[in-house]
């Protein structure tokens, strides 16, 4: 038998006290003389000497109230009453030449020992050659996530084969298995061009050395940039939602950022004929996604199949979204916006202290037996309180 909180154990040791309340109700008082004694005839009685036990059965009833207390909070695990949980190993890997060449001995020997590989992709393909690297090789935060719960499904080791950059940290957090082991490589030689955008009355819009959003009229000379431009012309946005309250949420948190960093975005709550929009937040599911255009799709959770559509499984309102209670919805708005255009393309990576607060560990739910023993102690503690109550009542004691 295993205890989750085996301090509480310490709480048998409070059977000394109905033991002692017991003992102390039997304690003979003091005699009182009282005028007619005198006339009573003294009867020749036998002294007793030791301590009477009086209502045993009460007694032992309240020291097992105690026990069983104290064994409930402490939380019970029968472990041998249940078969060991047999966990394999899975194997997740990025699409990357670099990642696989990296760790090419790593996963041709998984693959003997026939542990499960698979591409972190938008359809979560097994491999059995790494080597081969699939056609579609999409990945970013939400196509990760995607292909986590797509192998979770049963009590498995994770390993994740990842590079180590920014592109990571474009969500606040990746779930992850109990039982999970990341292995991540930089990519050092990569130092790629940086985009920018040229928006009219704006100016130059790009993230600047310190990883900040800034605009202003000629380029930082820091920072090598793109021959032209990822966008220029102004930047259009559809707030398209059927519940009034997110589509008044949405515009105040849209029309926060463009104020912020005077993108100067032209929004539209009605569908225009014969425009394109750069960006389309919405509730509705997308069809046929245009692939210039940024979709940010709320109230649904589905596995992303192209780069360009965001789900939010909560609709985007201060009842339902904490990113809308803690004020932060133009904040990440704003880094959807940088990730479509690839405004930060930063090679650097994250620290050890930043991936561990990036992968949360899901502690993975035990057998039902546990709970079921949980609920046999429980009844048993209220059938003995409520016997005990009735015997004090019935004795008086």
């Amino acid at each position: 038998m295993e205890f989750l909180q085996p301090l509480f154990l310490w709480g048998i040791g409070a059977v000394v006290i109905p033991v002692v309340i017991h003992f102390w109700h039997q304690k003979r008082g003091k005699t009182l003389a009282w005028a007619a004694t005198r006339w009573l005839q003294e009867k020749n009685q036998q002294q007793q000497r030791g301590i009477k036990l009086d209502n045993i059965l009460l007694l032992i009833l309240r020291c097992l109230v105690v026990i069983l207390l104290a064994l409930l909070l402490s939380q019970p695990i029968l472990t041998g009453l249940t078969k060991p949980v047999v966990v394999g190993k899975i194997h997740l890997v990025q699409p990357e030449k670099m990642v696989v060449d990296n760790y090419r001995f790593e996963l041709a020997e998984a693959i003997k020992k026939g542990e499960a590989v698979y591409w972190i992709d938008a359809a979560t393909e097994a491999t059995d050659d790494p080597m081969q690297l699939p056609d579609q090789r999409l990945f970013n935060p939400d196509v990760l996530q995607s292909s986590i719960n797509a192998v979770s499904a049963k009590p498995s080791e994770l390993h994740l084969y990842v590079l180590n950059n920014q592109q990571l940290a474009d969500v606040p957090f990746i779930r992850v298995p109990a039982k999970f082991k990341l292995h991540t490589m930089v990519d050092s030689a990569s130092r790629p061009l940086r985009p920018y955008l040229e928006l009219p009355g704006s100016g130059n819009v790009y993230v600047n050395a310190s990883n900040q959003l800034v605009n202003s009229s000629g380029l930082s000379k820091g920072i090598r940039f793109q021959d032209a431009p990822a966008h220029s012309g102004r930047l259009t946005a559809l707030v398209d939602f059927n519940d009034k309250t997110e589509r008044q949420t949405v515009l105040a948190a849209l029309n926060a950022l463009s104020d912020v960093y005077a993108l100067g975005i032209q929004i539209d709550v009605q569908k225009r004929l014969k425009t394109g929009y750069d960006w389309v937040l919405t509730d509705r599911e997308v069809v046929a996604p245009a692939p210039q255009t940024l979709y940010v799709v709320s109230g649904k959770l589905n596995a992303p199949r192209v780069p360009n559509v965001v789900y939010r499984e909560e609709k985007l309102t201060p009842k339902t979204a904490e990113l809308v209670r803690t004020g932060q919805l133009p904040e990440w708005l704003g880094e959807l916006l940088i990730r479509h255009f690839n405004l930060k393309p930063n090679p650097f990576p994250l620290s050890q202290e930043q991936l561990n607060t990036l992968f949360v560990s899901t502690e993975e739910r035990r057998a039902q037996q546990p709970e079921n023993i949980r609920n046999w102690l429980l009844l048993v503690f209220v059938g003995l309180i409520g016997l005990e109550r009735w015997m004090a009542l019935r004795q008086n004691a």
